[in-house]
């Protein structure tokens, strides 16, 4: 059996006695404690706080995504160009049917060069 420091073993009956003491469970301290402790309802008042609190966070995300974003995008539309067709053939090599006018040109793109492979006219493909 484990032997109890002379510290512990000082301090326990004081302790003991402190605890076992009717006044201390009577006075203003111990009031003052049993006010504070949470209740059933205080708790519910927190779930619903919180439940609100998390209600308007996601109505001004849903709010900013639908109406926010959207104005915010530019637009790659062009009247004159058209990108028809892309096609990865490696993971740094893509081909490109580009068209223009009433011309066409097939492109291949890498991450060292781009160079036009084939221009077609717009009927011949």
């Amino acid at each position: 059996m484990k032997k109890f420091s002379p510290l512990i073993a000082a301090l326990l009956p004081c302790s003991v006695s402190f605890a076992a003491d009717p006044e201390f469970f009577f006075s203003q301290e111990a009031g003052t404690a049993a006010s504070t402790m949470s209740t059933a309802a205080v708790s519910i008042g927190y779930v619903v706080q919180l439940l609100f609190s998390l209600a308007v966070v996601f109505g001004f995300l849903y709010i900013t995504t639908k109406y926010l974003l959207p104005k915010l995008k530019t637009s790659n539309k062009s009247e004159h160009i058209i990108l028809a067709d892309r096609l990865v053939v490696e993971p740094q090599v893509t081909l490109y049917i580009i068209k223009a006018a009433n011309n066409s040109w097939l492109i291949s793109v890498s991450n060292k060069s781009v160079t036009v492979i084939d221009k077609f006219q717009e009927g011949t493909f």
